[in-house]
C-alpha cells in the first residue's frame, strides 16, 4: 500500500486530500502553505469583508468580521476538510489566521499520520479509526447563565452544559422551543399553550394520521389484537396485519420483498452494524440522518462520509478505495429532512454499478412525497427499484402511523427479517400502527389527489417565500422547506414570534446545522390550505424584518 492510498484511508478526500497527502512527503513549509490556503478559503467564505486576495497570515479574525458564530462555522468546516477534531482548549487565544494555521499544523497529525511520515505501515483498523467520527459539538453561542456543578463533583458535565443552555435561553428572554406539547390536533390546526395555531411541525404529509378510514382500521385492529403485539415477531408477536403490510409495501415500492420493523431509527441504527463488519466499508452522505451515522459507527467496518449529494466525489472515493474492501455500501437519503433537497439518484446508481457497490436509500421523507404516485424517489426519477439494494423507510411520516421497514431483493430481505437485532429482539410494531399504515397505503392509491395537492402546496410556499426574498436554501420538489435565519438565537426568536401570531414552526439550531445556517423549518402537508400557507409566509416575512440587525 502506497502513501497515497494510506492518506485516503485516514479520512482525507478530494482535492484537499491529495494536497495533504503530498504535504506528508514534502518539506514542512509546503504543508503549512496548504493549510494556510484552506484557512484563507474558509475565513473568506464567511467573512463579510475579507476576500482571498486581501487575506494574509497576520489578518485579524475580528478585523475580518469573524464573530463567534462565524468562527465556529470556520472551525466546523475545517474539521470536515481535514477530518480532525478541535478541542475547545485549543481555540483559546486564536486571533489571527496565522494562529489558526499554527493550531492545525501542530495538532492535525495523529498516530496514523506519524506512522506514514516515519515510514511505518499502521494496520487498517488504526488508520480507519482516525477517519470521521460522530462527536459532541460546542454549545450554541447564546448568552448563558453559569450553573455551578454540585459540591459532590457531579459526574455528568453534559447535564451541566444542558442546564447552562436552558438557563441561557431564559436569561436572553427566549422560551424553550423544544418539547412543547400539543393539547389537541385537528388536521393542520393544533392547540398549543391554550392557543389554536396552524401547525407546520408535522410529518403527516398526506393527512393520513386522522383520515377516517385509517383511524377506523387502527380501531378495528385493537379490537382484534389489542394495543400491543406483546412480543417480538420471531417468538409470538407476529400477526396477519404485519404480513399484509409487508406484502403491500413491497408491491407499492416495486421490490421483491419488504419487512416491517417497530422503529425507523432502530432500523438504520441496527442494520449497518449487523450486515457490515471488518473488511467492509460504509460510505455515507455527510448530511445523512443520525441513525445512519450511529449504525455505521457501531459497525467494525470502515466508514467515511462524502460531500453532500456529491456523486462525483463518491466516484473518486470508490475508485481509490473499492479494491481494499470486500463489500462497500453507499448510504444516501431520498429527501434530506434539514434542507428539503434530494440526490440525483440515477447518477448514484451509475456510480454504485461502476464500482460494484451496494446502494442503501433512506426514504423516510420521500415515501409518499416524491413522484407522481408518491412511491418515492424511484418514482420521481423513473428508476427501477431493482437498481438499488436496500430501500429503507418509515411508516411514521407520510403513512400516518409508526414503525420502519426495509425493502429490496427476496434473499437479502428474508435474511434481514430473520436476523437483524432491531427486528429479532424488539417487540413488533403494534397492531393499530400496522393496520393504520396498511390502510394508509391503500388510501394513497385510492386518493392520488393527496400527492398532487402536496406538491402544489409545497410549490406555492416556495414561490411566496421567494417573492418575499426569504432564504429557503436548497429546498426543491419536496414538502420540507427551511427558512434560513443566520443564527440560533434569531431562529428561536423568530419561532417564538411566529407562535404568537398563530403559526407553529420550530427552530433548528447549531449543532444540528451550522450556526450561520440556523433556520425555522416548515413541513408542508396536503391539508394546508392556500390561505394558511399565504398567512404563514406573510408572518415569516414580517417577523424576519422585525428581527433584522
Amino acid at each position: 500500500m502506497g502513501v497515497g492510498s494510506m492518506g485516503t484511508m485516514v479520512g482525507v478526500g478530494g482535492e484537499y486530500g491529495e494536497a495533504l497527502v503530498a504535504d506528508r512527503v514534502q518539506p514542512r513549509s509546503h504543508a503549512r502553505e496548504s493549510i494556510e490556503r484552506v484557512v484563507f478559503e474558509e475565513v473568506a467564505r464567511v467573512s463579510p469583508t475579507a476576500t482571498l486576495r486581501t487575506l494574509v497570515p497576520e489578518s485579524s479574525l475580528v478585523g475580518c468580521g469573524i464573530d463567534t458564530a462565524r468562527f465556529f462555522d470556520v472551525i466546523t468546516r475545517i474539521e470536515g476538510r481535514y477530518q480532525m477534531r478541535f478541542r475547545d482548549e485549543w481555540l483559546h487565544g486564536i486571533s489571527t489566521c496565522a494562529d489558526l494555521v499554527d493550531c492545525i499544523a501542530s495538532r492535525m497529525f495523529d498516530e496514523a499520520d506519524r506512522a506514514v511520515e516515519s515510514g511505518e505501515r499502521p494496520s487498517r483498523t488504526v488508520a480507519l479509526q482516525s477517519g470521521p467520527q460522530s462527536h459532541p459539538r460546542r454549545a450554541t453561542p447564546v448568552a448563558a447563565t453559569r450553573v455551578s456543578p454540585p459540591a459532590d463533583d457531579f459526574a455528568f458535565p453534559e447535564c451541566v452544559a444542558l442546564e447552562e443552555r436552558l438557563a441561557g435561553l431564559e436569561a436572553a428572554g427566549l422560551e424553550n422551543p423544544f418539547l412543547r406539547a400539543n393539547e389537541e390536533v385537528h388536521g393542520r390546526t393544533a392547540r398549543v399553550g391554550g392557543r389554536d395555531v396552524v401547525s407546520f411541525t408535522s410529518f403527516d404529509y398526506l393527512g393520513l394520521a386522522g383520515h377516517p378510514d385509517v383511524t377506523r382500521a387502527a380501531k378495528d385492529a385493537i379490537d382484534r389484537f389489542g394495543c400491543s403485539a406483546s412480543a417480538s415477531r420471531m417468538v409470538g408477536g407476529n400477526n396477519t396485519i404485519l404480513d399484509e403490510l409487508a406484502a403491500e409495501l413491497a408491491r407499492f415500492l416495486g421490490t421483491e420483498r419488504a419487512v416491517v420493523f417497530p422503529c425507523g431509527y432502530g432500523t438504520n441504527a441496527s442494520v449497518f452494524n449487523h450486515l457490515f463488519g471488518a473488511g467492509d466499508l460504509i460510505l455515507y452522505d455527510e448530511l445523512a440522518h443520525n441513525s445512519i451515522m450511529q449504525g455505521a459507527g457501531a459497525s467494525k467496518a470502515g466508514k467515511r462520509s462524502f460531500r453532500h449529494n456529491d456523486h462525483e466525489q463518491l466516484d473518486g472515493l470508490l475508485r481509490d478505495l473499492r479494491s481494499q474492501y470486500k463489500r462497500v455500501v453507499v448510504a444516501i437519503e431520498g429527501v434530506y429532512s434539514m434542507d428539503g433537497d434530494y440526490p440525483d439518484l440515477p447518477k448514484f446508481i451509475e456510480v454504485k454499478k461502476r464500482h460494484n457497490a451496494l446502494l442503501y436509500v433512506d426514504e423516510a421523507h420521500s415515501l409518499g412525497t416524491m413522484g407522481p404516485e408518491g412511491r418515492g424517489i424511484c418514482d420521481f426519477f423513473g428508476c427501477d427499484p431493482a437498481d438499488g439494494d436496500l430501500w429503507m423507510g418509515t411508516i411514521s411520516k407520510a403513512l400516518g402511523a409508526g414503525g420502519g421497514y426495509l425493502a429490496g431483493g427476496e434473499r437479502l430481505i428474508r435474511y434481514l427479517g430473520y436476523t437483524t437485532p432491531a427486528f429479532v429482539f424488539s417487540t413488533a410494531c403494534s397492531p393499530p400502527n400496522a393496520a393504520a399504515a396498511l390502510e394508509g397505503l391503500r388510501v394513497i392509491q385510492r386518493e392520488p389527489w393527496r400527492v398532487t395537492r402536496l406538491r402544489e402546496r409545497s410549490e406555492l410556499f416556495l414561490k411566496l417565500a421567494a417573492d418575499c426574498d426569504l432564504d429557503t436554501g436548497e429546498s426543491c420538489d419536496t414538502p420540507v422547506i427551511p427558512i434560513i435565519v443566520g443564527s440560533s438565537s434569531r431562529a428561536i426568536l423568530v419561532s417564538q414570534m411566529l407562535l404568537e401570531r398563530g403559526i407553529n414552526a420550530r427552530p433548528i439550531l447549531y449543532p444540528a446545522v451550522r450556526e450561520t445556517a440556523a433556520r425555522v423549518r416548515f413541513f408542508i402537508t396536503s391539508e394546508h390550505s392556500e390561505e394558511q400557507i399565504a398567512q404563514a409566509v406573510e408572518a415569516v416575512a414580517e417577523v424576519m424584518a422585525a428581527t433584522q440587525g
